[in-house]
């Protein structure tokens, strides 16, 4: 869209609101506004609603210039004329985000009426600018100058003693879309990056200050209100990813509480999204930290919590998307014992070989042996292949020369992997080998691999993967795969009595 087309998108929007405000406070009896082309009082606030505006010392383009303004400045008007408005750069106006080519000035001056827009200082202007905030915050184009418009309503309304939670978390809302979209943000709106060039985040107060000014009202309305502030709240509080125990921990608790209670939509399914991430986060560090039992309550809680999402939310996928992140905690406990001490057998003949994974997180190691009679021949020892397996997981091939096991990759994704037990060789993804439908599956947001087992000359191994971005689809992949060669034998979601056939 053109410059010239969206400042004419933004204009009729403001226009439009200022028509319809006034429009009803005729109708209530309340004087109109006064018309915009020459009659907004001294006081009234103006704002850039284009890229920049130019400060210049006289009412003419001819004049010198005495700065630039960033779009969202906002300006008190001091005098109005029919193409000119003189104004005062207000002095705690300072380009938002530290931004270096919008150059900040404390002054007065004249600024063409072509790239404003004025809002009086009465109960009527604070009415039109919230109408324009609201409206213009659904178009991303406009939103630096939404949130302009309602950075300054806050502001006017806890200046007056009649704070609005709503316009608050408009605020919020707004701000957070903005930064998420890295700018251009107008002067005065709180946001800030994180380390190292991360991404911008809202760093303001609006959640809490909506979310104190319900905290002890009653009603549908107040609640709702309350809970969409405590959304906010968290998504600030959590703004970057949480990485030791302790933090994820309180940050699934956080979650889990918003989403066990919530009524309201937008926090609902805010709640279960941020909840289904980080209860996969701290599933993962449980299992590191071997507390299978504490897995095994949170993905009952958090199951538990998809199906009252799902419910109060039928038509969307929040609890769907929920429940599926319960299962991959399901998954990921396995059999329930310790992921660190695996042992899988297999008898060939009159010897038996023995496969174990054990050592500490980080430092752990496969081993195998072969035990004839009551002697014990250690014959393989392989450091730091495998990192965090899913407990119970351990297979080894009925001729004692390969062995797979599922691995945590990710929060996210447990994939299965085999390595060989006679030759020198690293563990490999199955995915990476066989290519084809498992390579696709494993470049997917979430993975679910079970092995099915070895076929019983133990030169086939069954695998079964489920993989989806969003949501499940309805089946698992079942795929057969040469251990040899990682080739694709037979792969199907329907037939399993095939698939069953040949890992016999």
């Amino acid at each position: 869209m053109s410059r010239s087309r969206a400042s004419w998108r933004l204009r009729l929007a403001l226009c439009s609101m200022t028509f319809l405000t006034g429009a009803h406070a005729h109708a209530q009896g309340a004087a109109p506004p006064l018309a915009s082309a020459r009659g907004e009082p001294a006081g009234s606030d103006v704002f850039v609603v284009a890229r920049e505006a130019i400060l210049r010392d006289r009412p003419s383009k001819e004049s010198r210039l005495i700065g630039k303004l960033p779009g969202g400045a906002r300006m008190k008007l001091l005098d109005t004329g029919e193409t000119w408005d003189r104004v005062e750069v207000i002095a705690s106006e300072r380009p938002a985000g530290g931004s270096r080519d919008a150059k900040s000035v404390t002054s007065v001056g004249f600024v063409s009426r072509d790239v404003v827009a004025t809002f009086s200082n009465d109960a009527t202007g604070l009415s039109d600018m919230i109408a324009a905030g609201r409206v213009l915050s659904q178009s991303e184009p406009h939103r630096r100058f939404a949130a302009a418009f309602l950075l300054r309503a806050s502001e006017r309304l806890r200046a007056s003693g009649a704070a609005d939670p709503s316009v608050e978390i408009l605020l919020g809302e707004t701000a957070e879309a903005l930064a998420l979209a890295g700018g251009p943000f107008p002067p005065g709106l709180e946001v800030a990056r994180a380390p190292g060039e991360g991404p911008w985040r809202y760093a303001g107060e609006a959640f809490l200050r909506a979310f104190a000014s319900t905290e002890k009202a009653e009603g549908d309305t107040a609640a709702r209100l309350r809970e969409r502030a405590t959304a906010g709240a968290l998504r600030q509080r959590y703004a970057a990813p949480s990485t030791s125990l302790t933090t994820v921990w309180q940050e699934t608790a956080d979650w889990l509480s918003l989403a066990e209670t919530s009524q309201e939509p937008a926090s609902l399914r805010c709640a279960a999204d941020r909840l289904g991430a980080a209860s996969l986060s701290l599933g993962r560090l449980l299992l590191a930290a071997g507390r299978s039992e504490d897995i095994d309550e949170l993905e009952k809680r958090v199951r538990a919590a998809g199906g009252r999402t799902a419910a109060l939310l039928p038509s969307g996928v929040a609890g769907r998307r929920l429940l599926s992140r319960a299962r991959i905690l399901r998954s990921l406990r396995g059999d329930g014992t310790s992921p660190f001490r695996q042992e899988a057998r297999a008898r060939i003949g009159p010897k038996e070989v023995v496969v174990r994974i054990g050592g500490a997180l980080g430092k752990l190691e496969l081993s195998s042996e072969t035990a004839v009679g009551g002697t014990r021949i250690p014959t393989l020892k392989k450091l730091a292949i495998p990192v965090l397996p899913v407990p119970g997981s351990l297979r080894v091939s009925p001729d004692g020369k390969s062995v797979a096991w599922i691995e945590v990759v990710s929060a996210s994704k447990l994939v299965p992997v085999v390595t060989s037990l006679d030759r020198d060789e690293p563990a490999r993804e199955i995915a990476f080998l066989s290519e084809g439908r498992p390579l696709r599956d494993s470049a997917l947001s979430h993975v679910i691999s079970t092995l099915s087992g070895y076929s019983r000359d133990g030169q086939r191994l069954g695998v079964s993967i489920q993989a989806w971005n969003d949501t499940p689809g309805p089946d698992p992949r079942f795929s057969v795969v040469s251990v040899a060669t990682g080739e694709i034998v037979f792969e199907t979601s329907k037939d399993t009595k095939a698939f069953q056939r040949l890992i016999q």
